[in-house]
């Protein structure tokens, strides 16, 4: 059963990621609406699968989150301290000197239920 959700899952989130791309594939600018686009259905799925799993996996999908926001600004942070250049830069909604952005907590989100799904189908569980 986990497969199933998993494949589900990351079929609806590639679908979702191919509507914005023809959403927004002619434009060059941020759009809000092609961003919603973009994370609603994962996000979606993701918090959906609390009516299976119950109020632990909102729970872990907002950790990751948090855990995965952090992550990402303390690397991004790390790299710039040591070789003087950014390995990545936001521009929208940026959170330190362009290390992060707000517009990426959902996702990290996401990528931690996706990993969590793995897991339990490789029986790291």
């Amino acid at each position: 059963m986990t497969f199933s959700i998993s494949a589900t899952l990351l079929l609806a989130s590639s679908l979702g990621v191919y509507i914005a791309y023809l959403y927004g594939r002619n434009t060059k600018k941020f759009r809000w609406s092609e961003y919603v686009v973009f994370i609603s259905v994962p996000v979606v799925g993701c918090l959906s699968l609390g009516y299976i799993y119950g109020a632990k996996i909102i729970q872990f999908f907002i950790a990751s989150a948090i855990v995965g926001f952090f992550l990402e600004y303390v690397v991004g942070l790390a790299y710039n301290k040591i070789l003087n250049r950014h390995l990545w830069y936001y521009s929208r909604l940026k959170v330190g000197n362009g290390y992060t952005s707000l517009l990426v907590i959902p996702m990290w989100g996401v990528a931690g239920v996706l990993f969590w799904l793995l897991a339990q189908n490789v029986g790291l569980h």
